[in-house]
């Protein structure tokens, strides 16, 4: 992909952060990206966010991860844009991610900041991410803000200024903070592709100027998803907060359960099943739901009216 061509690149509507399929043993259940993929084509779904928090990245090798991302850009072949997310516990790691992410094609990539020895300034982080984005020099490149998780809690619109002075590539964030006011910010430090990466507020991101979402109940309810954002586009602010509403009750059995579970995901990856597609059990140290554990969720999923909501176009 040429300078210009990477200038071009935008994302907007959803983006799922894709789950990885398993096997009940653990291996990878690649097969299951066919029919996986079919599903969100089916759902009007356009890019997909691949090896991300919700793709249990982290609890993949290095190997496994490359596997994944070329079986995405295989089967999509084109019909979806595909971003590659290649951070790793070490920045050799992430530049070796990013040079297989170009060599199979991807449409970009993402990366996350160092998530052990992490950096304390806009300056090192942005030199950490330089280091990443400079070995996959034709790819647009997306800082992944993710301060819950990896503990660095600098302000974005510093680094967004700082950084578009040093790495041509920078195209956006995914913005997954709930610093409603930091997102504002991003919008000062120039034209850059803002998506939301707090499921639980897409409205009001979108409200203040993000672009897109990347994020993991698009995967199982889009069609509640989209209603809202064409609500949001027909200026219908009381429909758009029911379909956000929906995505509350969604998000706090999410909590409820995954607590006990070792994850989040391992309580939202069985709402795949519920349309259409079984992706296997979460990787240790997450765990799969007990058979009494599957049953209380599933009565929970009934009380909020889950199947009533026209969730997702099913195959």
């Amino acid at each position: 992909m040429s300078q210009k061509s990477y200038n071009q690149f935008w994302l907007e509507g959803l983006v799922p952060a894709v789950f990885t399929p398993f096997h009940e043993d653990g291996e990878l259940n690649l097969s299951k990206i066919d029919e996986y993929c079919e599903f969100l084509l089916k759902n009007n779904i356009k890019a997909v966010f691949v090896n991300g928090t919700t793709g249990e990245g982290k609890s993949m090798t290095k190997e496994e991860r490359k596997i994944v991302a070329e079986k995405w850009i295989f089967t999509a072949s084109g019909r979806l844009k595909v971003v590659v997310n290649v951070s790793g516990l070490n920045v050799r790691e992430s530049i070796e991610l990013a040079k297989h992410a170009v060599h199979i094609r991807a449409d970009a990539i993402a990366c996350l900041p160092p998530l052990f020895f992490k950096p304390n300034s806009i300056e090192s982080l942005v030199d950490h991410c330089k280091m990443v984005a400079d070995a996959a020099p034709s790819l647009p490149f997306y800082y992944y803000h993710l301060p819950a998780m990896t503990g660095v809690e600098l302000k974005m619109e510093d680094f967004l200024i700082t950084a578009k002075k040093k790495i041509p590539n920078l195209i956006g964030l995914k913005f997954a903070s709930k610093d409603l006011g930091d997102l504002i910010g991003c919008l000062f430090a120039g034209k850059f592709n803002i998506l939301c990466g707090c499921d639980e507020q897409l409205m009001g991101n979108l409200v203040m100027g993000a672009h897109g979402a990347v994020g993991t109940l698009y995967n199982f309810m889009p069609q509640v998803f989209h209603r809202l954002l064409q609500h949001l586009s027909d200026g219908e602010m009381e429909k758009a907060r029911e379909e956000q509403i929906r995505a509350q009750k969604v998000l706090r059995l999410m909590v409820k359960h995954g607590h006990s579970l070792g994850g989040n995901v391992a309580a939202v990856k069985p709402m795949m099943a519920l349309v259409g597609l079984d992706l296997g059990p979460p990787r240790h140290p997450m765990r799969p739901m007990t058979v009494d554990e599957l049953i209380d969720f599933h009565r929970d999923i009934d009380l909020v009216g889950f199947k009533n909501w026209d969730p997702a176009n099913l195959l």
